[in-house]
């Protein structure tokens, strides 16, 4: 069960056809035209992630050249013999002193479910709940790639900031999971090779824990326990596989082949479950992993440093300054921010139009309230015209703004104005603080999200002002028919009449505004 060497890769034929494992020779040295192929979009952002990442170890590029000719070409057979014989032992799913991701003779009696491994869903909407016991069985390689998610993009097996089971290495010692974001190509292999960062681009560009190479792994070199590390001396393998956990799988060998629950292919070894020990440790610092934008505050003039994460239910459309481009920190901007490194190689080896991947959890602690992954299209000239897509954004949040000012109003009213409002109306609503105002937050991200992406995926950006006018009418149309909608149940109350002609007033007036702003310039 090696991972550079056994078909684990779970994919499909870009032109049709049945799911099926292949090996990484296959995928990277033949010229197929492949797609991943798992049910769950958090499992297959995890395998991208593990692609890319082994790839940016063993067969980094030199510079922009070689990056294209690898982008153009299958990666030739003796190249990747050579990569992968340094680190053959590493990357076995059982190997008897160095399992992958792993630590071999956990100590606990108790054997944890497999669901506890591969994150659920615990949110209450739609097709993302997932009931305990919906995976009960993994093929070692969906195994691999749930390890590999649980310690680098999941929350933690639970135990909070001061419990023994720790969030991986962007939490910066906090309990929040990372925003992801890569670019997206015309097929698997080629979005691997866009996602890897040459060794010209690292030495000219990144933070000097990333030129640090070949460190052995956690599972190999154990990382101290009860200590403090500095991020400064973790390198590239260590940091990008870097596991928190204390975790071993267990295995059964069937005499006929079962199914895995989540790819859904026959295996004779199939994990049922795995054991799991509380460790502590701490690290001191940030470390500048490749594939997540970061985030700059000061307070109480200490500068802080942390990754994106999603907190609320906003789209990714509304973060999309943080993705994109670099701003320093000021007085003025009291936040700074820098994108992912693949975003700003891509600025510098091939701007062009580009689909952006973006995903994560949102999570409370150790508990996932939802699941994220969105692709945003950004049209050519994005890459110079980056104060133009921080003035859209703030566009359409303008009429956010407009629509969910009125409702509030129309919610809570306004004693100093003898304005009443629902709440006073219906005394039982008192305990819904600002329900309407979040019906009315949540309508607006729904019903705009096609046409915030459609206008980045569209926009002229040397001549904007037509996207921006388009913006206008059908934003404006949106808020007026939400707010009707949102007001109409409670219109037979004669006491909100009054209010229900104010706040449409005032819609009108904040929508005029709206129109008649002209963009706003970022400051990189």
């Amino acid at each position: 069960m090696n991972l550079l060497i056994d078909p684990w890769i779970p994919v499909r034929p870009q032109e049709g056809g049945a799911p099926r494992p292949i090996d990484l020779k296959t995928l990277l040295c033949d010229d197929g035209r492949w797609e991943l192929a798992l049910p769950r979009d958090d499992m297959e952002l995890a395998a991208l992630q593990m692609l890319i990442c082994l790839v940016q170890v063993f067969w980094m590029p030199e510079d922009k050249p070689q990056w294209k000719q690898r982008l153009r070409q299958p990666l030739p057979e003796k190249d990747f013999a050579t990569g992968i014989e340094p680190y053959l032992e590493w990357f076995q799913l059982n190997h008897p002193q160095w399992p992958f991701m792993q630590v071999r003779g956990v100590q606990t009696d108790k054997t944890t479910p497999l669901d506890k491994l591969v994150p659920i869903d615990t949110s209450t909407n739609s097709c993302f709940v997932n009931p305990p016991g919906l995976v009960e069985n993994l093929c070692w390689g969906c195994a691999a790639i749930a390890l590999y998610n649980r310690a680098n993009n999941a929350p933690s097996f639970g135990g909070g900031q001061q419990g023994g089971f720790k969030f991986g290495i962007r939490s910066n010692n906090k309990m929040i999971c990372p925003v992801t974001t890569l670019i997206q190509g015309p097929d698997l292999r080629s979005t691997i090779w866009i996602n890897v960062l040459t060794r010209t681009f690292i030495t000219e560009h990144a933070p000097e824990p990333l030129k640090l190479l070949n460190q052995p792994p956690t599972w190999v070199e154990p990382i101290p326990p009860r200590t403090t590390i500095p991020a400064t001396p973790i390198g590239l393998l260590r940091g990008l596989f870097w596991q928190p956990c204390h975790v071993e799988l267990l295995w059964s060998t069937n005499d006929r082949p079962d199914m895995c629950d989540c790819c859904g292919q026959a295996s004779k070894l199939l994990s049922y479950g795995f054991k799991k020990a509380q460790f502590k440790y701490k690290i001191s610092g940030l470390w500048p992993h490749p594939h997540s934008p970061r985030i700059l505050t000061v307070n109480k003039g200490k500068s802080q440093h942390n990754f994106a994460a999603f907190k609320d239910d906003a789209p990714a459309w509304t973060q999309l300054s943080r993705f994109v481009y670099k701003r320093q920190w000021t007085k003025e901007n009291k936040e700074g921010w820098e994108p992912a490194l693949t975003v700003q190689q891509i600025q510098f080896v091939d701007p062009s139009k580009v689909e952006l991947l973006i995903g994560g959890y949102r999570n409370s602690q150790a508990s996932i309230l939802e699941r994220r992954h969105e692709v945003l299209t950004l049209n050519r000239g994005w890459e110079r015209h980056t104060a133009t897509i921080d003035s859209l954004v703030d566009h359409a949040l303008r009429y956010r703004d407009a629509l969910t000012s009125v409702v509030f109003l129309f919610s809570n009213g306004n004693d100093k104005k003898d304005i009443k409002g629902v709440r006073l109306v219906y005394k039982e609503q008192q305990r819904t603080k600002h329900s309407l105002t979040e019906t009315a937050r949540a309508q607006f991200y729904r019903r705009s999200e096609t046409v915030i992406l459609e206008a980045l995926a569209t926009i002229d950006f040397d001549h904007p002002q037509s996207t921006f006018k388009a913006l206008d009418d059908t934003l404006g149309r949106l808020c007026r028919a939400l707010f009707e909608d949102i007001t109409r149940p409670y219109l037979h109350q004669p006491e909100l009449m009054c209010t229900y002609a104010i706040c449409k007033r005032s819609l009108e007036r904040r929508l005029k505004e709206n129109r008649n702003a002209q963009p706003t310039e970022a400051t990189p």
